[in-house]
């Protein structure tokens, strides 16, 4: 409902003028443009007027916003009332009146305002009480009040007399005014009222004239808008017929042809012409029409469709004798709908050539997809092939393996008979021993699977009683289990017989015990029970260890399948063990399955079919136990091994080997020692507390291994301050190269294949320590180094050769006998050292060439997922464990020099990844801002410190160890993004360092 008359606020609109304001300060934020407020006959809301005034107390003090109220008496809207009143009514007469309206029991003010209430009282001959209020759940306007008391105060003005006083105190819901008017002035004089009344005509023959006055101009007014409408329908016409004949069809010649035919047909213009030229999707559009003859003044418009892009032009020429400024008018208001009807025939003639290309390119792939599924069927059929083949020969190899493992088991029995061992001659033969058994465990394992993949898993069937045989396994792997600081405990029922295969059981049941000591934590419970249950016999292992999760139980018993505990520890094992046990449980016709131990842990429950039928005079199978503990890697006790290995002579340096393994660190801290200095640890924790103890010269190290695995060792010893050049060589059983690269990546600088040679092991100890006595007296000499032109002379002379090295390589493997480079050989080896070295070197000289800026850019539009793709490609080796967060708000195309881009975003994204670490995360985020496209990088690290914010952009600046990184990456990265127009710089956001990128959405000319 609107409650405010806008007549009563043209007192407002007067102020402003005098005070050369803008009318917009008045009506900011009310909701209605100026012509609304401009027409009498209009009305607005109350609220509309309420935020009108906090705008006027923003303008005028509350003295003048009351000396405005005021002037409402001088309105041209109270003239005829002010005649009328000053012959009709005295001062108190005319508040009455004005209160009150006879007829419709409405206020004067009422009118004005619909939500407002008077209401009138005498208080005295001259005195009078005015209650002035609005509407429940009308907003209270003090600025409405105050107006109301300036009115009040100039009421006697209309009837000739002096203003009266007035006094306003507030009220609930409004005010009220204590109105005392001047003395003596309350009653008409009746000669003055008859002159009044004589003169009353004159005046308002006068007002009338003035009033007709101002209806003859307002007349014209109406006569010029009528002409304008009149041609606003005509052109309106004019314009839907144009568009009812544009819009026909979405043919782009014959849209065209319309539109020339339409404008020149019914739009009256002589002549027409439309050129277009765009490229839409990779459609180039050419087209020119030019319809009709004559005309004089030419009337250009562009036409752009959709986005603003521009399509062509449309000329139209106006006939000499027509008004230019209506020609301009009807063509500035059709041209839209004209360049709307082109734009849709431009996209519906883009469609038509994008179905019809990929019809074509779904027969395309409809026939390569064919051929791919011919290429797959046979590609199956050659897998099933080779996986026969490749079992059979796996059979045959391990057959063949027992041999000479049973002729080691022989001679190192035979040597103990022979007597007169020394203790270190007794311990080598253990180690061989201990070796060769779990070698011969591992055959036997992988026999047993290999006739089980075929189906013919052989058992050599007795009776067997199978508590008798658990207690005596049990009690074969007590020890183990104290050593490991375990209570193993066991409630066995004797008597259960069973026909099977007493070596296949104690498998068995040596493989669930053998995993429940490694898994379960010091200080834990292993508990071993037989019971029977119906006809079958019940065999459950029991811990209170870490458990299995969900994942893991999916694929427990499928083969090789370990778990990430064991994977990211130093437990052995290859993940045969319980793939193993579900073949011989299932051989004997029995079922195997896991569960949650009861206060945590697990519960593997082996189900057996007890024996049936036996044979009068049968006996059962003499228990004992075949396999041991350490045939499983698992120490029967703690051998006391010596923590540091001296020379005989002066030590020619101090290495630091870390190895968990007693009998290999034992092996292979002696053969070393016969020229250094040896500090054996059997962990990676023990052996980090040495390397800051004594600073180590060379550090050899197992990956797996307790506590901290190798390549985390390597990069914390890496990052020791002492030891920056101190080398390291990885000793490791994984040959992928994924495992090389992260050990590469922690700052690992060879790796050394078990089983090795010993002389191989001293070899490659010399030389690295040999380059690392060349590094350091680098590192004296780079100090001195000058920078900016010599790196670059020098990058320019390392170069060369480096190239000649690597080119030279491969010959040289040509030239040497191909027995001599033979994988694992020290010739091979030390090839794959030079070649990767000068390789190594050849980088760093283009990096430092790449330093210097000058070479002209070549910038092409790539799309910013397929770079990232790109980047990600090239280093997945970095982002092995990294969990790679990825928001790309902004897929779209980047213009750039895509190798240079490419080189910023792989060193951004592989700093990330050696900033978060192994199992920690980088978040990649895309978008657009201030049209400009952002890279951020965000990762899980350490962060940047704040004190380094702007060094780490200086050239040969960096934070990572010495030999690690040349301290010109982010200085290069930086560099390439300024070529481009853009920035790279560090920022810091929820408690992160963010490597924040921008580059221009577009490339100015």
């Amino acid at each position: 409902m609107k409650e405010v008359s806008c007549r009563i606020l043209e007192m407002f609109f007067r102020e402003l003028e005098k005070k050369k304001l803008p009318p917009d300060r008045l009506i900011e934020g009310v909701g209605y443009p100026l012509e609304h407020f401009q027409n009498k006959h209009e009305r607005i809301e109350w609220s509309a007027f309420v935020r009108m005034m906090q705008n006027a107390e923003r303008i005028w003090t509350q003295a003048e916003i009351e000396t405005m109220g005021g002037s409402w008496i001088d309105s041209p809207f109270l003239r005829h009332i002010r005649l009328i009143a000053g012959a009709l009514f005295t001062p108190k007469q005319f508040y009455h009146w004005l209160a009150t309206n006879k007829k419709t029991q409405a206020s004067g003010a009422n009118q004005m305002f619909t939500n407002a209430t008077t209401t009138v009282r005498d208080v005295g001959p001259d005195r009078l009480s005015i209650d002035l209020t609005v509407g429940e759940g009308y907003e209270l306007c003090p600025a409405f009040f105050l107006l109301t008391k300036g009115g009040f105060r100039d009421i006697p003005r209309l009837v000739g007399q002096p203003i009266a006083s007035v006094t306003m105190t507030d009220i609930e819901g409004g005010a009220r005014y204590d109105i005392v008017l001047p003395p003596g002035r309350n009653r008409v004089n009746p000669i003055r009222r008859a002159i009044r009344w004589v003169m009353a005509p004159a005046a308002a023959a006068r007002e009338l004239d003035d009033a007709h006055e101002t209806l003859g101009v307002r007349y014209a007014q109406l006569e010029a808008a009528r002409a304008k409408l009149a041609l606003q329908a005509a052109q309106l016409r004019t314009a839907y017929t144009v568009n009812q004949l544009i819009q026909k069809d979405l043919d782009l010649d014959l849209t065209l042809e319309t539109i020339a035919k339409a404008l020149v047909e019914e739009a009256g213009f002589p002549s027409v012409r439309v050129e277009l030229d765009v490229v839409v999707d990779d459609v180039k559009i050419v087209r020119s029409l030019h319809r009709g003859d004559g005309g004089a003044a030419p009337l250009e418009r562009a036409l752009d469709g959709r986005g603003g892009l521009r399509t062509g032009t449309l000329t139209a020429f106006a006939d000499p004798s027509a008004n230019v400024a209506e020609r301009e008018e009807l063509l500035a208001f059709i041209v839209p709908s004209i360049a709307m009807a082109i734009d849709n025939a431009i996209s519906y003639l883009v469609v038509g050539e994008y179905r019809r290309g990929l019809e074509r390119r779904v027969v395309e792939r409809t026939t390569e997809l064919s051929q791919a599924r011919d290429a797959l069927a046979e590609t199956v059929r050659a897998l099933e092939e080779a996986k026969e083949i490749r079992d059979r020969i796996f059979a045959n190899v391990n057959h063949d393996l027992r041999s000479p493992l049973s002729l080691v088991l022989l001679s190192v029995n035979e040597a103990r008979i022979a007597g007169d061992l020394t203790p270190a001659a007794t311990r080598t033969l253990d180690a061989i021993e201990h070796g060769a058994r779990r070698v011969l465990r591992m055959v036997d394992e992988l026999l047993i699977l290999a006739e089980g993949r075929e189906g013919e898993v052989r058992l050599w069937t007795a009776i067997c009683d199978l508590g008798d045989m658990v207690a005596a396994v049990a009690e074969a792997w007590k020890p183990a289990a104290r050593a490991a600081g375990l209570t193993l405990a066991d409630d066995i029922q004797k008597g259960l017989l069973l026909r099977a295969d007493p070596n296949a059981i104690e498998r068995i049941l040596a493989n669930l015990v053998s995993n429940a000591i490694k898994f379960t934590p010091k200080g834990g419970t292993i508990d071993i029970s037989v019971t029977s249950s119906g006809d079958r016999a019940v065999l459950e292992v029991r811990d209170n260890g870490p458990g299995i999760d969900a994942d893991l139980r999916k694929r427990l018993f499928g083969r090789f399948e370990r778990g990430v505990r064991a994977t990211g520890t130093a437990i052995g094992g290859s993940g045969l063990g319980l793939s193993l046990v579900k073949e011989l449980t299932e051989a004997h016709g029995g079922t195997v399955s896991v569960g949650d131990n009861e206060g945590g842990g697990t519960v593997f429950r082996v189900e057996l079919p007890l024996a049936t039928v036996v044979a009068d005079g049968e006996q059962a199978h003499a228990a004992g136990a075949r396999l041991r503990p350490s045939d499983y890697g698992i120490a029967t006790g703690q051998p006391e091994l010596p923590s540091v290995y001296e020379p005989t002579g002066t030590p020619r340096a101090t290495i630091l080997l870390a190895e968990d393994d007693p009998d290999l660190r034992d092996r292979t801290a002696r053969t070393l020692s016969t020229e250094y200095r040896v500090l054996a640890a059997p962990d990676g924790v023990v052996a980090l507390e040495l390397a800051t103890l004594h600073a180590p010269d060379l550090l050899v190290t197992d990956i797996a291994m307790p506590g901290i695995d190798g390549i985390e060792l390597t990069r914390k010893f890496r990052a020791l301050p002492r030891n920056r050049v101190a080398p390291v060589l990885v000793l490791t059983t994984f040959g992928g190269v994924g495992d090389k690269l992260a050990g590469f990546e922690a700052g690992a600088v060879d790796y050394i294949h078990k089983p090795f040679e010993p002389a191989e092991l001293r070899a490659r100890v010399r030389s690295q320590l040999a380059l690392r006595a060349l590094a350091l007296q680098l590192l004296e000499t780079e100090k001195l180094a000058a920078l900016g032109t010599l790196s670059a002379g020098l990058a320019h002379e390392i170069r060369n050769p480096a190239n000649g090295i690597i080119n030279a390589v491969g010959p040289l493997r040509e030239l040497l006998p191909a027995e001599a480079i033979a994988a694992d050989t020290p010739a091979a080896q030390l090839l794959d050292v030079i070649e990767h070295c000068s390789r190594q070197v050849a980088a760093l000289s283009r990096e430092l060439l790449g330093f210097k800026r000058g070479v002209e850019l070549t910038f092409r539009e790539v799309p910013i997922e397929t770079l990232l793709r790109r980047v990600k490609s090239t280093i997945r080796h970095a982002l092995v464990n990294i969990d790679l967060r990825e928001h790309l708000d902004y897929r779209g195309s980047v213009s750039c020099a895509e190798p240079l881009l490419a080189q910023v975003l792989t060193n951004l994204l592989e700093n990330g990844a050696h900033a978060a670490g192994r199992g920690g995360w980088v978040e990649l985020r895309t978008g657009v801002e201030s049209n400009r496209v952002v890279v951020e990088f965000t990762d899980s690290g350490p962060g940047v410190p704040e004190e380094l914010r702007d060094r780490i952009f200086e050239p040969f600046f960096t934070t990572k160890p010495a030999g690690t990184g040349t301290g010109l990456g982010l200085s290069t990265a930086r560099d390439i993004v300024l070529r481009h127009g853009g920035t790279l710089d560090v920022r810091y956001g929820a408690g992160r360092t963010v490597f924040h990128l921008e580059l221009p959405l577009e490339r100015s000319a």
